[in-house]
C-alpha cells in the first residue's frame, strides 16, 4: 500500500492520539481527507479500546461522503472494523439519544421528526391560517403608510417574502429560552404588542399541529436530547462509555446546545476533535450558529493545529482572499466587526514535494467589471461565460449572485444564450416547471372541453422541440381545423387532418401528449394526491422532477388529512401561487438529495450562501455593492426592511428586545446594532467564501444602478475597493 506523504500543516494533527485539539483549516486544506485518515489510523491502532469513534457532521451528503472515504481507507489497510466508529448527522444523535429514553422528557416511543419540508408544509399552514381567521389587519400594521396601491402591493410582497423567516427563526429562539406558547401567553397576556402579538397565535397552532402529528422538529430534538442526557445519569454514562473519540466537523456552523450535548458526551475520555473555519461561518442569519463558539474552543483546547495550506486556488487567487483577511481584521473602520475573519493567511502548497499542487495558469485572471445598472451586469456576465464556455469547454464556471430572485434573472439570460446550466437553491426555473406543468394539467381536467387549455397544457408538458416556428404554426392548425378537445383525443381520425412530419419529434410528442392526457381525464379524482403521482407517470420527466411530483403528492396528502374539503380547484390554485414557501422547500430538498459537484465543462448559478463547500474553475462575483456587502452600520443594508413602519423597520432586533423585555422587565442590549454588526460579519466571510471557490480565474464585478427603471444609485462596496488596488496593480 502507498504511504501516504502528509504535508507540514497535517503532520502534528495526524500525530494525535488524546485530549482536545482544535483544527482551524483553511479553504481546500483537505479536512475531510485528514479527518478520515486520522480515524483510520486511530482504529487502526486500537486507540478506541471498547468504545468507538463518533464522527458528527451538519449535511446528510457530508456523512455519506465520510463513510465511504473511511470504508476505502479501511479495506485498503485490510482492517474489518466497521463497528468501531459510527458518522452521522448531530441531528440523528439526538434523535438517537431520545430513542432510548423518551419517557424522561415524556414523549411517546413512536414519536418522529418533521423534517425541513414537514416543518414548512405546517408553518406555512399555521401562518395563512392566522391571517384567514383574523389576524390580516394586525399582518398589515407592521407596513408602512403607503397611498400608492402599486407600492402598497410591493410592500405587502416583500413582508409575505420574509415572514416566514422571521416566524422560524422566532419560534426556534423561544424554544432555546425555554419559552412554550403557553408561557408566551400568560407573560404576554398584560401586555400584547410589538410583532411577538402576532407570532404567538402562529407558534401556539404550529406547536399544536406537531404534536397531533406526533412531530418534533429539528429545534425539538436538540433541546430534548440534551435533557435527556442530564436528567438520566445512567444514559448519560452510557454514551460516555460508548464513544472513547468525538469528530465534529464543520464547527463554525455549531450552536450552544449542540455544544452543550457533545460536551457531555465527551465528559468521561476528555478525546474530542473539532475541525473548521471561522472565515466560512456563515449561516448565522437563518440559524442559531455563531462562530463564537468554535473560537472559545480553540482558546481552550489542549492543542490548536491550523491547517493553513490550499492546493485548491492559483496563487493570485489566494493573494486576493489574504488581502481580504488582512484589510478586514487590520483596518476595517468598523473596529467592533474587525473579529469577522481570523488572521489566518492561506498559504500554497510546496512545489516538487508529491502533494497536489496549486493551479498555475500562464497570466493574470482576475478582473474587476463596473456596469451601469444590475440588468446590465448579468447581461455581460452571461456573454463572458458563453465565451469562456466555448473558448474552454472543460473548464466549470460558477455564478455566485446575493440573492435567490437573482438567480433567476441570470438563468433566463442563460436560456437566451442557449446555455446548459444548473440552478442551485429554492427558486429554480427547470426544477419549477414540473410543478408550473402539472398545474397547466390539473387546469385542462378543471376545463376539458376548452381547445386553449389543451393547446397550453400540450404546449408546456409534452410537446418537445427545437423547432418553435413549426410548434406555433402546428397549434395555429389545430385552431383553423376547429377540432374538440373530445375530437383530437378520441377520434383517431381527427389526427390525421393535422399530420405534418410523422417522424418529427413535434409529432411524436403531440401524440405522446394526447394518450398521456386521455389517461389522466380517464383516471378517478378522488383522491387528488393519487391523481398527482398518476400525472407525474404520465410525464417524461427525469429522477430529480420524479422526486419532486412525490413531494408534491405527499404535501396535497398531507392538506387533505388535514383538511378534507380541499378539491381539485384549490390544489390548482396551491399549485400556481408562486409564493408558497413549501414549493421551494421541496426543490431545494430534492436538489440536496444527492449533493451537487461541479463537472468540467459545467455552469452553475447559486447565490453566494449556496457555493459553501464546492468549487469551479472561473467564478464571477456579482452584486459587490455597498448594500450586499455594508462595511458599517450607518449604512442601508438587509436588516432594515424599507417596507415596514421605521419602528419595526429591524424586525429580528424587535423580537429579540421583545423577548428580552417579556423575560428580564427591561431590554439589556441595543439588538439593532448587535444584528447588523453580526450581518455585516457574515457578509464580510460571504465574500470570503465567493473569492475562495475560484480555481484560476475570478471576476468581481458590481453596478451603479438596479436596473434602468429604478433609478436609485449603489456605491460598491469598500472592499471591492480595497480589491481593485491589487487587481489593477497585478494586472498591468
Amino acid at each position: 500500500m502507498t504511504k501516504i506523504n502528509y504535508r507540514e500543516d497535517q503532520l502534528p494533527i495526524i500525530q494525535y492520539e488524546k485530549g482536545k485539539m482544535a483544527v482551524p483549516a483553511v479553504p481546500g486544506a483537505g479536512k475531510t481527507f485528514i479527518v478520515t485518515n486520522l480515524v483510520a489510523k486511530l482504529l487502526e491502532e486500537k486507540k478506541q479500546g471498547k468504545g468507538k469513534i463518533l464522527i458528527l457532521t451538519y449535511m446528510n451528503s457530508a456523512v455519506n461522503n465520510f463513510k465511504v472515504r473511511i470504508k476505502k481507507i479501511l479495506e485498503d489497510k485490510k482492517i474489518d472494523d466497521k463497528n468501531s466508529y459510527e458518522v452521522m448527522t448531530i441531528h440523528s444523535l439526538a434523535v438517537k439519544i431520545i430513542k432510548e429514553k423518551p419517557e424522561v422528557v415524556m414523549l411517546h416511543e413512536d414519536f418522529n421528526i418533521a423534517d425541513d419540508l414537514q416543518k414548512t408544509m405546517i408553518l406555512s399552514e399555521c401562518i395563512n391560517n392566522f391571517r384567514a381567521n383574523g389576524g390580516e389587519k394586525a399582518f398589515r400594521f407592521f407596513l408602512k403608510e403607503q397611498k400608492d396601491p402599486l407600492w402598497q402591493d410591493r410592500q405587502l410582497d416583500a413582508w409575505e417574502n420574509g415572514f416566514y423567516d422571521l416566524v422560524q427563526n422566532t419560534i426556534g429562539e423561544l424554544k432555546y429560552k425555554e419559552i412554550s406558547p403557553q408561557k408566551l401567553d400568560e407573560i404576554m397576556r398584560e401586555n400584547r404588542r410589538g410583532i411577538l402579538k402576532i407570532i404567538l397565535p402562529i407558534y401556539t397552532e404550529y406547536e399544536k399541529k406537531l404534536k397531533s402529528h406526533g412531530l418534533l422538529d429539528y429545534d425539538d430534538l436538540l433541546i430534548l436530547a440534551y435533557k435527556v442526557l442530564c436528567m438520566d445519569e445512567e444514559l448519560r454514562i452510557k454514551y460516555q462509555n460508548r464513544y472513547q473519540y468525538v469528530f465534529e466537523d464543520e464547527c463554525q456552523d455549531s450552536n450552544e446546545i449542540q455544544g452543550k450535548i457533545i460536551s457531555l458526551i465527551c465528559e468521561n475520555h476528555n478525546n474530542l476533535v473539532r475541525v473548521g473555519d471561522i472565515n466560512q461561518s456563515i449561516t448565522g442569519t437563518f440559524s442559531s450558529s455563531d462562530p463564537k463558539f468554535f473560537k472559545e474552543f480553540i482558546d481552550n483546547s489542549d492543542y490548536c493545529y491550523r491547517m493553513d495550506m490550499s492546493n485548491r486556488s492559483s496563487k493570485d487567487v489566494i493573494n486576493l482572499a489574504n488581502t481580504l483577511v488582512k484589510y478586514v481584521t487590520q483596518d476595517l473602520k468598523s473596529t467592533e466587526c474587525r473579529d469577522a475573519l481570523e488572521e489566518m493567511d492561506i498559504k500554497t502548497v510546496p512545489k516538487n514535494m508529491g502533494y497536489k499542487e496549486n493551479p498555475c495558469p500562464d497570466k493574470y485572471q482576475i478582473s474587476l467589471k463596473w456596469y451601469e445598472t444590475f440588468d446590465k451586469e448579468i447581461e455581460q456576465t452571461v456573454k463572458f461565460v458563453r465565451n469562456i464556455n466555448k473558448k474552454y469547454p472543460d473548464k466549470s464556471i460558477g455564478i455566485l449572485v446575493p440573492y435567490n430572485n437573482h438567480i433567476n434573472l441570470v438563468a433566463k439570460e442563460l436560456i437566451k444564450e442557449d446555455l446548459e446550466f444548473e440552478e442551485l437553491g429554492p427558486n429554480s426555473l427547470r426544477k419549477r416547471r414540473v410543478i408550473d406543468n402539472i398545474a397547466s394539467i390539473i387546469d385542462f381536467i378543471l376545463n376539458c372541453d376548452n381547445i386553449e387549455k389543451f393547446i397550453e397544457v400540450l404546449d408546456k408538458a409534452y410537446i418537445k422541440t427545437e423547432n418553435k416556428e413549426g410548434k406555433n404554426d402546428f397549434f395555429q392548425l389545430i385552431r383553423e381545423k376547429r377540432l374538440t378537445v373530445e375530437e383530437l383525443l378520441y377520434d383517431e381520425n381527427s389526427s390525421k387532418d393535422i399530420i405534418i412530419d410523422i417522424d418529427s419529434d413535434l409529432y411524436q410528442s403531440f401524440l405522446y401528449g394526447l394518450k398521456a392526457l386521455k389517461n389522466i381525464i380517464e383516471y378517478s379524482l378522488t383522491r387528488i394526491d393519487k391523481l398527482i403521482l398518476f400525472i407525474g407517470d404520465n410525464m417524461s420527466i427525469e429522477n430529480q422532477e420524479r422526486a419532486i411530483v412525490d413531494y408534491l403528492g405527499f404535501y396535497v396528502k398531507y392538506l387533505i388529512a388535514d383538511n378534507n374539503k380541499i378539491d381539485l380547484q384549490q390544489v390548482y390554485n396551491l399549485l400556481s401561487d408562486r409564493k408558497n414557501k413549501v414549493f421551494s422547500y421541496i426543490i431545494e430538498v430534492v436538489s440536496e438529495i444527492n449533493g451537487y459537484e461541479p463537472y468540467p465543462g459545467s455552469i452553475t448559478v447559486c447565490n453566494y450562501h449556496k457555493s459553501k463547500g464546492l468549487e469551479w474553475d472561473c467564478v464571477f462575483l456579482l452584486g459587490i455593492t455597498e448594500f450586499n456587502f455594508p462595511d458599517n452600520i450607518y449604512q442601508k443594508f438587509q436588516c432594515d426592511r424599507w417596507y415596514l413602519k421605521e419602528k419595526y423597520k429591524n424586525p429580528n432586533a424587535n423580537i429579540k428586545s421583545e423577548i428580552d423585555f417579556i423575560l428580564n422587565g427591561e431590554i439589556n442590549k441595543d439588538y439593532g446594532k448587535e444584528i447588523k454588526e453580526s450581518l455585516i460579519k457574515e457578509k464580510i466571510r460571504l465574500l470570503y467564501v465567493g473569492i475562495t471557490r475560484a480555481k484560476e480565474m475570478l471576476i468581481l464585478s458590481a453596478s451603479s444602478k438596479i436596473s434602468a427603471i429604478d433609478k436609485k444609485s449603489q456605491k460598491p462596496s469598500i472592499y471591492l475597493n480595497i480589491l481593485k488596488n491589487v487587481i489593477d496593480k497585478k494586472g498591468e
